[in-house]
């Protein structure tokens, strides 16, 4: 149980840790979070089971914890983010992999920094205009108005959690019926 209910709380920990305390102390959340799911993995399900369940549930929190951080985005940019019309300064294709994309450097008036903006492969131009929604505190990464759904990002976020949580449920009741088959089965010691 106690597995199941770390999988929001790990979620949500990395990011607010990485909203609140900044990235060393995210990452020695990170770290510990990763131990110990893996030990309690291999320990609930065997070694050769637990350490392939370990790493498909890494995974998969992974994206999880992406999403928690898109509808972090979302949230702080709906009740503290500021709109302006910005200019890209420059720009970074990334265009292997499945979702080829463009990051943007933006700056507001006077040339002063927003932050990056990720979009489409080559979506915008240096010198481009385009409006955007930041953070003045810089808790939040920069976003266009349009992009920021916070029903869909919760949405997704939830479901993953839930997905994950479900799986490691399921794993941890087929894992305590195994074992006491095991242990009805086995002869008593004298």
């Amino acid at each position: 149980m106690g597995l199941v209910l770390a999988v929001p709380g790990g979620t949500v920990g990395l990011v607010l840790a990485g909203t609140y305390l900044g990235a060393f102390a995210t990452f020695v959340f990170g770290a510990v979070l990763v131990v110990g799911w893996t030990v309690a993995l291999v320990r609930l399900a065997g070694r050769m089971l637990g350490c392939f369940v370990a790493v498909f549930c890494l995974a998969l929190g992974g994206a999880t914890t992406a999403a928690v951080s898109l509808a972090r985005d979302d949230v702080i940019l709906g009740l503290s983010g500021v709109d302006a019309t910005a200019l890209v300064t420059s720009a970074r294709d990334q265009p292997a992999g499945k979702h080829p994309s463009s990051t943007y450097e933006v700056a507001g008036e006077g040339g002063v920094r927003l932050g990056w903006l990720t979009l489409g492969l080559h979506a915008l131009a240096v010198g481009d205009r385009v409006t955007v929604r930041y953070d003045p505190g810089g808790r939040a990464a920069v976003h266009r108005p349009e992009d920021l759904a916070l029903a869909r990002d919760l949405a997704i976020a939830a479901g993953l959690n839930a997905v994950l949580m479900a799986g490691v449920g399921y794993l941890g009741v087929q894992a305590t019926r195994l074992r006491s088959r095991t242990a009805v089965g086995s002869p008593r010691p004298a």
